[in-house]
């Protein structure tokens, strides 16, 4: 066991020996009210931030086509912005219905075709060379237990390179940006984010969801950027090191929010002597010094159960998220496809420390590249992977909050079903 801990404790330090800084290609985006159908908002939100929006995050459910989506889809792309489409398998008309498995069995391809269809037609309408593409983030927030596809990780994959197989089957891959996107703490019955993604092939970008809830539920309380996002990073990106990530949704109450009964808060509002404002500071920071693979940030920008806005009555912030934006670090332009999420260096060979062994001809010196194993018994022969390949490339940052975010997560399994859904569906759903 020591001599694991001596192998592990090598790796890391020489990881942080070899890490390369992230380019400074991170791009900003936002949510704002009314989706996509309001240029007003889009507007507002470019004229009062540093940094027009790259994207705009929409909500859609299997209750739509594309009709719904192209006046949407149409006034981002005039913006010069890329719609994030939140592909939700929803059927409004019957709630309870189990649309990610239906997905799987082929009961809603002729709704995917029409729909890939109205894509295609809407691509047709710019110049040729200047087609739009998308990002789709389909089924997100899988790993909670609000939305009808949560907790159903075999579902989920096998839905998910479904509908993937059909766009690649009408040519539409190339021109869109898959987007896997969990939510920032486990609220399921597998705790193991890893058990719900599909595979490199159909997936371009890692996603978290993440807010600083506050106290204003009585089992949430007010939590630093790393505290609400470091723990699903490190898992993510050790998991699959080779994608980007997106913050899809990502924002901070506000101290003066109090508790709403209507969303079914209930906290105590300890949080009254904080600050957004230092929250967003603090975020901006923790980006740049240690969370290399994100390279898109999108805004949560509306006041709903709570005041997420940067921008709107009563919100502070603003001007901390524009002097960080206005940082080339977060000058990128976004990419639709998969990028390496830290720019690519050559993975260091580290020599493990010289071991004596005594055999007939005496003592000899054994040495050989480092190795990290999951057992003593394979300490020498298991090959570099997983948390040692992730940190020769990037920093990580320290994971803190975990109790925070237990604590979090059994007060949302305890919340009433129809209550929490409810609050979760209510927020997107009620445009």
């Amino acid at each position: 066991m020591n001599n694991k801990k001596t192998l592990l404790s090598i790796a890391l330090s020489s990881c942080l020996l070899f890490s390369g800084h992230a380019s400074a290609d991170t791009s900003v985006g936002a949510y704002v009210d009314y989706d996509g159908w309001s240029l007003t908002t889009i507007d507002q939100f470019n004229a009062d931030t540093a940094r027009n929006a790259t994207n705009i995050n929409i909500f859609s459910s299997f209750s739509s086509n594309w009709d719904s989506l192209s006046v949407q889809a149409s006034n981002i792309v005039s913006r010069d912005s890329v719609p994030l489409i939140t592909w939700m398998p929803y059927n409004n008309a019957a709630p309870d219905s189990n649309v990610i498995v239906e997905i799987a069995s082929g009961q809603w391809d002729a709704y995917i075709d029409s729909w890939i269809e109205g894509l295609t037609n809407w691509r047709n309408t710019y110049p040729a060379g200047t087609e739009p593409s998308i990002l789709l983030r389909f089924g997100h927030e899988f790993n909670g237990n609000w939305y009808p596809w949560g907790n159903q990780p075999e579902a989920l994959k096998t839905a998910w390179r479904h509908v993937h197989q059909r766009f690649a089957d009408a040519g539409l891959n190339d021109v869109v940006g898959w987007v896997w996107c969990a939510n920032n703490v486990d609220v399921d019955s597998f705790k193991d984010v890893t058990a719900y993604y599909p595979g490199d092939d159909v997936v371009d970008w890692l996603s978290i969801d993440g807010y600083n809830w506050g106290s204003n539920y009585s089992f949430t309380r007010w939590k630093s950027f790393d505290e609400t996002f470091s723990q699903q990073y490190v898992k993510m990106v050790t998991a699959f090191p080779g994608k980007p990530m997106m913050l899809a949704e990502v924002s901070s109450t506000e101290p003066h929010d109090v508790p709403d009964p209507t969303w079914g808060q209930d906290g105590d509002d300890s949080d009254s002597v904080q600050s957004k404002a230092a929250w967003i500071t603090d975020m901006m920071q923790s980006v740049q010094n240690n969370y290399p693979a994100i390279k898109s940030i999108v805004w949560f920008n509306t006041n709903k159960e709570l005041d997420w806005a940067l921008n709107l009555s009563g919100n502070t912030g603003l001007n901390e998220y524009n002097d960080s934006v206005s940082t080339d670090y977060f000058s990128g332009k976004l990419q639709i496809k998969s990028q390496p999420a830290v720019e690519p260096v050559e993975e260091p060979v580290v020599e493990a420390p010289t071991i004596k062994t005594k055999g007939k001809s005496g003592s000899k010196k054994k040495t050989d590249s480092l190795r990290i194993a999951s057992t003593e018994a394979d300490a020498e022969t298991a090959p570099v992977t997983g948390i040692a390949k992730a940190m020769a490339v990037s920093k990580m940052p320290t994971v803190v909050g975990e109790r925070l975010l237990a604590r979090e997560a059994e007060g949302l399994r305890n919340m009433p079903k129809a209550e929490l859904s409810k609050w979760r569906l209510g927020r997107v759903l009620d445009e």
